[in-house]
């Protein structure tokens, strides 16, 4: 660990301690003093203010930032456990706002962005955590196929920029997914169309003062379209002990993620004459990936008012890939391997009924190969390492009972290896990928109860945007490229009209400077841009047996100021961002054995290009539906996916023309059926 790193790690130590509760919260009934202390410090909270949805049951969400004046979303394992998914990040579909960039390419096959910035994998967006650790790649793309949703207890999303514990690729936000920790042993075996066969189990018990967890899941079958195979495993076990004043948890996840075939993009003519064709160029794709993780996971409950929570870990992303695009003279082989190594530390304190503080210091060191090659030719051959560390302070207060703010400031410094290798295309470059930087970022949060129904927030707050991959530091040469800054806001409402109809609205801003995209196959500086839009949500429960949730997004992403390079691009909307996201839902339950449930996804069209030439593509609504039938034993359930059999792709273009035979097509899977039995045992 180099000098500077300690001396942070000291610098926080040295800062008075902060508020609030440890980030992991165990859903088992523990009666020992450290749940007696934690649960106290939360008893201490003057007011209760806050701007979080939730989808499913109130009392399965165990960790939510109630500091987040915003727009927080959770969706709890009640609606969670239902879904059955080839992708894990395909859970997102109901979270508003979020948009879902299904690739159909193997083991690169889904990705989800937020406020107004594309999926498409060239500009990194939101970070995503696992209890709290880091789970995206080098490139900023989000890494969650070794979870499956009977081992997820929560998952949120947060839009914004005033989230001060992220730092590193939270432009926009952050995902935050909470594993399961309760006590329970359930068992679900599923079948699916195109051959699916699925297999799901979880094991948690408490004796004393140890808690196991333990969790399994397989999934195999053909996808919609031919020249498709998946087949996936996850494992992952948790053990905690319990103390007077402390716990301390170890944690191990595995996942392998097999595609021995993958269907390709298309052409726009194929993809509509045969939607469930396979790319001609693409039969010899395939792919693997597996992910290994160890963390430890230690907190400590000084008194009631003070608490600290200290995380580290070692994990490895392992891909390799083979493709064939359009135009490509053969198929290339690539490969890329990624160790992360990182400590995180909070430390909460809660000065007085109106006052508390909190700190927290985190370090992430990625070391990245990655390698590329066609035929003969070696594309890529590229080792480099990266280091990102932060440090943040924010206080918290409560002046009035119907009143709370909180202020923070976080500084992140990003420094790289100066003997970083790259051979790129046969020319070889050894630089430094990003010179050491430091990003000063302030974050401000307000909530105000107008009335005993409705409470005003507000939010803004700095983040960066750093360059990924081979491009870190140059745009086709040795010219540094600074982190793009991105100011952004919010402003909104949130009523609870009655027991049973609750809403949120709010109008959102985020601008960045020098912003960089990947325009004709190359990372480029983009210029000025500027995100906006709005966000509304609904839940209404019209009696014991119906009720209903919805939510809209609106955005406008717009391109202000062009870089010199082009200057055509002034006022157009930038690629791959559809212009509304909606969602509809709909639970029946006629009686205590019957639940029934109507799901149904809008998503608008989107340019391809940032020259907005070609047309726009990607708009769709599709309508899915669940039953449930519970038994002595457990439930047997019926999911539907796309009933209605609709028509829907993902298109992207590799130029900035919209020229036919630049644009790749890759149709979504049409109607589709999976059965499953579970069992829940006492």
């Amino acid at each position: 660990m180099r000098q500077k790193t300690i001396a942070s790690l000291l610098a926080l130590l040295l800062l008075p301690a902060v508020p609030a509760m440890a980030e992991e919260a165990t859903a088992t009934d523990d009666k020992n003093a450290r749940s007696k202390a934690k649960q106290n410090t939360e008893d201490t909270v003057s007011v209760e203010l806050d701007s979080v949805v939730v989808l499913g049951k109130q009392e399965q969400v165990t960790a939510t930032d109630k500091g987040l004046a915003g727009s927080v979303d959770v969706i709890t394992r009640e609606e969670l456990e239902y879904e059955h998914v080839t992708d894990t990040l395909e859970l997102f579909s109901k979270t508003p706002g979020v948009v879902l960039s299904r690739f159909s390419q193997g083991i690169v096959n889904t990705e989800i962005s937020i406020r107004g910035f594309s999926g498409d994998g060239e500009t990194p967006n939101a970070k995503l955590l696992v209890d709290g650790i880091p789970s995206n790649l080098f490139s900023g793309l989000s890494e969650l196929d070794y979870l499956f949703p009977t081992n997820i207890q929560s998952v949120q999303v947060f839009k914004g920029t005033s989230d001060a514990s992220t730092g590193l690729f939270a432009t926009a936000g952050n995902y935050k997914v909470e594993t399961r920790k309760d006590v329970g042993k359930q068992l679900q075996f599923g079948y699916g169309s195109f051959q699916t066969r699925e297999m799901q189990g979880y094991y948690g018990e408490k004796q004393d003062n140890l808690t196991q967890n333990y969790a399994i899941g397989y999934r195999k079958g053909n996808g919609f379209r031919d020249h498709t195979e998946n087949e996936k495993i996850a494992l992952s076990g948790r053990w905690q002990l319990d103390f007077e004043q402390s716990t301390l948890a170890l944690s191990a996840k595995y996942g392998k993620y097999n595609s021995p075939e993958a269907p390709g993009y298309m052409s726009k003519a194929q993809a509509r004459a045969d939607r469930r064709g396979v790319a001609p160029n693409a039969l010899n794709d395939s792919g693997e990936k597996e992910f290994k993780h160890l963390s430890l996971h230690y907190d400590y409950f000084f008194n009631n008012d003070v608490d600290l929570s200290l995380k580290t870990y070692w994990q490895n992303f392992d891909r390799e890939r083979n493709v064939r695009f359009v135009g490509s003279p053969a198929v290339e082989n690539r490969f890329d391997d990624q160790t992360s190594t990182g400590f995180i530390a909070k430390l909460n304190w809660k000065i007085n009924p109106h006052w508390a503080f909190e700190s927290g210091y985190d370090i992430e060191h990625q070391e990245v190969s990655e390698f590329r090659q066609r035929l003969t030719t070696i594309r890529r051959n590229a080792k480099y390492d990266f280091t990102a560390q932060g440090i943040y302070a924010k206080f918290e207060n409560t002046p009035l009972d119907w009143l709370r703010w909180n202020m923070a400031y976080r500084v992140d410094r990003l420094s790289s290896d100066p003997k970083n290798s790259f051979v790129n295309n046969g020319t070889t470059l050894v630089t430094t990928l990003l010179n050491d930087q430091t990003i000063v970022q302030p974050k401000f949060n307000i909530f105000a109860n107008l009335n005993d129904q409705q409470t005003l927030f507000a939010n803004a707050g700095r983040s960066f945007q750093t360059p990924t991959g081979t491009d870190l530091n140059t745009r086709g040469g040795t010219i540094p490229v600074d982190v793009a800054i991105n100011d952004g806001w919010e402003l909104g409402i949130k009523s609870g009209w009655n027991n049973d109809f609750n809403t949120r609205v709010s109008y959102w801003q985020q601008k960045a400077e020098n912003e960089f995209i990947n325009i004709d196959g190359t990372r480029r500086l983009l210029g000025a841009t500027r995100r906006q839009g709005l966000d509304a949500s609904f839940d209404y429960k019209l009696n014991d047996q119906l009720s209903f949730w919805g939510n809209v997004s609106k955005v406008y992403a717009k391109i202000e100021e062009p870089n010199a390079q082009n200057p055509s691009f002034k006022g157009n909307t930038i690629r791959g961002i559809p212009d509304h996201t909606a969602s509809l839902g709909l639970q029946f339950v006629p009686n205590a054995d019957w639940i029934a449930r109507l799901h149904i996804d809008r998503q608008g069209a989107y340019y391809v290009n940032e020259s907005n030439q070609g047309g726009k593509y990607g708009a769709y609504t599709l309508t899915n539906a669940n039953i449930d039938y519970k038994t002595s034993w457990g439930r047997v359930s019926l999911l539907a996916n796309n009933i209605f059999d609709k028509y829907y792709e993902y298109v992207y273009d590799f130029s900035s023309t919209g020229a036919l035979n630049q644009l790749n097509f890759a149709p979504g899977a049409g109607r589709n059926f999976m059965l499953t039995a579970t069992v829940d045992f006492k």
